[in-house]
């Protein structure tokens, strides 16, 4: 039998996002609105495409809707190498901790006074970017957590979030089906888009950054004989 998530222990933040030493289950802490630490990471794709995650229909918070490529929280007492789990449990992704690089800690609040139990989500969300170009069919989705995971070129991604733009986008799901969707603004979260949106023209600047050094690297590199 799978383990109850809100039962999980997270560690209480204050408002500056500092541990005050208490420690809840999630579904307490959502209850009460307490500050706690998640981990988002975006995967970057060939060609500046980044992958966005559709959440299973059955999750507590925004069911259905389209995410970060890998987002959860950090249980009480772990660090980022343990958060690094969740690319593994929702999209089969093993990573490393210096693959990753870190982009940004965002505040995000978000209510949602008409679930039962109402939910009230404060967290403090370090945000990471990674590099992989596997296949789309290659990713082993958890359907209990993702249910289909997207390619979007980043530009587009950052419209759809934005304003609404409607996007094309190649997509697989956790049944291992091939699932293309046209992607428009009923598909995103009721809250908490701006913050997505926030977090991927950072990353946008992140790919000129590393496009710009490679070039760098690349013209000071000795030419072959």
């Amino acid at each position: 039998m799978a383990s109850d998530p809100n039962a999980e222990l997270l560690d209480i933040l204050d408002d500056a996002g500092l541990p005050s030493g208490a420690v809840k289950a999630r579904g307490q802490v959502h209850r009460d609105g307490d500050w706690h630490r998640a981990i988002h990471i975006w995967v970057v794709r060939e060609h500046d495409s980044v992958l966005i995650q559709r959440r299973d229909r059955r999750k507590e918070i925004e069911p259905g809707k389209l995410d970060v490529s890998v987002g959860g929280h950090l249980r009480s007492g772990e660090t980022i190498l343990d958060g690094l789990r969740e690319a593994e449990e929702e999209l089969g992704l093993t990573l490393r901790p210096g693959q990753l690089d870190f982009l940004m800690t965002v505040r995000s609040e978000r209510r949602y006074p008409n679930q039962a139990p109402a939910v009230v989500d404060r967290e403090f969300q370090d945000v990471y970017v990674v590099r992989d170009e596997r296949p789309l069919t290659e990713y082993l989705l958890d359907p209990q957590e993702v249910d289909t995971v997207y390619e979007v070129p980043l530009d587009r991604a950052i419209a759809l979030f934005e304003v609404g733009d409607h996007v094309p986008a190649p997509g697989f799901d956790a049944m291992r089906r091939v699932s293309n969707a046209l992607l428009i603004d009923a598909d995103l979260p009721s809250q908490g888009r701006e913050t997505l949106a926030a977090a991927l023209r950072q990353l946008l600047e992140w790919t000129k950054t590393t496009a710009a050094a490679g070039t760098a690297r690349a013209a000071v590199s000795p030419t072959e004989e």
